[in-house]
C-alpha cells in the first residue's frame, strides 16, 4: 500500500447472509453456537487476542488487494462490539426495536480503518468490550427472548443477536491469526 493516508481500493464486499450461524455454527472458523450467558466471558477473552494480532509487524497491511488488514478487521470487530451494546440496550428498553442494517465497508471507509492506530485500535477494542459487556450483564432469565428487527424487517432476539457477534468477533480473528 502507498501510505497509510491513501485510501486502497474497497475490500471485496461480503454479501452472504451469515445468520446462519446462530444455529448452525460456522464451518469455515469452527464457531459452534454457544450460551448467550457466556457471550461476555468470550468477548473478554477476545480482546488480548486483538492486542497481540495489532501488536505484530504489518498490521496496517492488507495481504492482498480487496482483504482488509488486520487494523481494519479489528476496527470492524470493535465497531460491532459497540453496535452490540447498543442495540441490546434498546431491545431491553423497547421489545421489537428496529435497526437499520450495519454496512461493515461503508463504515470502514467513512472511518478510514486502513489509517488506524493498531495500538489505539487495541485500547477501543477493550474499552467497547467493557462497555457491551457491562450491558449484557443485565441481561437475565426472558430477556434473552427480547427482539429487535432487522432493516428487512426480521425479528431476531437478544440470545441470536449474541451469538451472531460473537461468531463474527472470533471469525474475523481467525481470518488474521488463522
Amino acid at each position: 500500500m502507498a501510505g497509510m493516508d491513501a485510501t486502497p481500493p474497497p475490500a471485496e464486499h461480503d454479501t452472504r447472509d451469515w445468520t446462519f450461524v446462530v444455529d448452525e455454527g460456522c464451518p469455515d472458523c469452527g464457531y459452534t453456537p454457544h450460551d448467550p450467558a457466556l457471550t461476555g466471558e468470550r468477548l473478554h477473552a477476545a480482546v488480548p487476542r486483538w492486542a497481540h494480532v495489532l501488536q505484530r509487524a504489518g498490521a496496517t497491511e492488507r495481504p492482498e488487494p480487496g482483504v482488509w488488514s488486520p487494523v481494519e478487521y479489528a476496527s470492524h470487530s470493535r465497531d460491532l462490539t459497540r453496535v452490540l451494546g447498543e442495540r441490546v440496550t434498546m431491545m431491553l428498553a423497547e421489545e421489537g426495536a428496529p435497526f437499520a442494517d450495519y454496512d461493515g465497508e461503508a463504515e470502514a471507509v467513512r472511518q478510514r480503518f486502513w489509517a488506524g492506530d493498531p495500538q489505539t485500535v487495541a485500547r477501543e477494542i477493550a474499552a467497547e468490550t467493557q462497555r457491551t459487556v457491562g450491558v449484557l450483564d443485565g441481561v437475565r432469565g426472558d430477556t434473552w427472548e427480547h427482539t429487535g428487527l432487522r432493516g428487512d424487517g426480521k425479528p431476531f432476539t437478544v440470545a441470536e443477536l449474541c451469538r451472531y457477534l460473537l461468531h463474527d468477533i472470533e471469525h474475523h480473528l481467525h481470518d488474521v491469526d488463522g
